[in-house]
């Protein structure tokens, strides 16, 4: 079998970039071809400006020096807000919303610390600490001013200053000709969490499904940036971007293709009694997982906005649901340690088995929720989860509550 490394340009490209809300489509067509499941990336070359004028505008890209970054646990995943797959045959599979917030939960329970510095997390922006993560989206220096030489024949103190230029330009950025020298984008390559990439089984023949349309709709600057230095004149703008994905000519057989996915739901708590009730689009859900974060801290603009923060003194967490044999179940929960470790559990029996509670524990976050033991038709019955709290705070302190089903997809 011969691999074809092919590549996607948008249909809807721009030359001067993307930027804030604005939608990013590609379309695989490929008959005669076979798609290797778990093989798409996403590469682009990114602009972060303190000052923000508009794409293809005036903008003052940021400096080292300035406190302006990313989440540090999922680096340009920051970038994306929602995640859209659809075939030409069976129409839309998979609509992530919040996509950014749920690749912080991926991240935050499955990868260690180690992990943030291999290269395909390096390549994603991803770092090991905050301070990093600024460095990650600053413009560097071309690499012919990094990689230059010093002429045959000069002098030590010629070696030094040529030394002391590369430093400048690859590292200092001070408001010198040093910092303008800062011309080249940052770059990525992300592989999206998207079911097309989290399926197990046969690979995906482009002659059954007909054409395969990826988009990818970018976050607000105020969601992806932070910083202390981050206000609402920040903005970025995402450049050149490209789909890359492994093919091989098509055998004309379709075996089975399994996909996880997510269907992402958002709530607002502002009392000590909170009930969550919705009908959710997901035939084969495994279970769910949740995280919060303080409402107020979510919209500053200087705060992570994909933070995952406790809730408030909860004292009682309590699922309501039906299983596919109509049985009414209640559980219950009122041990926080619990509360954690079923929501790990969760994401273990849905394909991410290094999802552990030391490593929640060790990214500082927080995340509750249940595996279903099962899969459950959650698309004919309204699910239900009540939180009890005993902070007297709500009322002026509203909490973001983010619902993440977790289920399985077949093509």
């Amino acid at each position: 079998m011969s691999l074809i490394y092919s590549e996607v340009q948008p249909e809807n490209n721009s030359p001067n970039g993307f930027s804030d809300n604005q939608t990013i489509s590609f379309v695989i067509k490929g008959d005669g071809m076979k798609m290797v499941k778990n093989s798409m990336r996403l590469d682009f070359d990114l602009e972060v400006a303190k000052t923000f004028v508009s794409v293809g505008g005036a903008n003052t890209l940021i400096l080292p020096k300035d406190k302006v970054g990313v989440n540090n646990k999922i680096g340009a995943h920051a970038f994306l807000s929602e995640c859209m797959i659809e075939t030409q045959s069976l129409g839309v599979l998979e609509t992530i919303s919040d996509y950014n917030r749920v690749a912080n939960v991926i991240s935050c329970a499955s990868m260690s610390e180690d992990q943030y510095y291999t290269q395909s997390a390096q390549a994603e922006g991803r770092q090991a600490c905050v301070e990093a993560a600024r460095y990650a989206v600053q413009a560097v220096a071309p690499n012919a001013q990094i990689q230059a030489r010093a002429p045959a024949g000069a002098t030590f103190a010629q070696h030094v200053a040529l030394s002391d230029l590369q430093v400048n330009n690859d590292l200092l950025g001070t408001a010198d000709a040093a910092a303008t020298a800062k011309t080249s984008p940052a770059q990525f390559s992300l592989k999206p969490y998207c079911c097309l990439n989290r399926a197990i089984g046969d690979d995906v023949s482009l002659s059954k499904t007909g054409f395969i349309r990826v988009e990818f709709t970018l976050s607000r600057a105020q969601v992806a940036l932070l910083g202390g230095e981050c206000d609402a004149t920040c903005g970025y703008t995402l450049k050149n971007p490209r789909l890359r994905y492994l093919a091989y000519p098509d055998n004309g057989k379709q075996g089975k293709v399994m996909m996880n996915t997510v269907v992402s739901l958002r709530s607002t708590a502002n009392s000590q009694f909170h009930n969550v009730q919705a009908r959710v689009p997901l035939q084969n859900a495994s279970g769910v997982v949740i995280s919060y974060i303080d409402q107020a801290r979510a919209r500053d603009t200087r705060e992570d906005s994909l933070a995952l923060e406790q809730y408030p003194s909860l004292d009682r967490l309590e699922f309501l649901f039906s299983d596919n044999n109509q049985k009414y179940i209640q559980y219950p929960i009122e041990d926080k340690e619990t509360m954690v470790r079923l929501g790990v559990q969760a994401m273990s029996d849905s394909g991410m088995h290094q999802a552990t509670l030391n490593r929640v524990e060790a990214n500082q976050g927080t995340i509750h929720g249940l595996s279903f033991q099962s899969f459950i038709d959650l698309t004919k019955q309204k699910f239900s989860v009540q939180l009890t709290s005993s902070s007297p705070n709500l009322a002026t302190s509203p909490v973001e509550l983010h619902l993440m089903f977790l289920g399985m997809l077949e093509l």
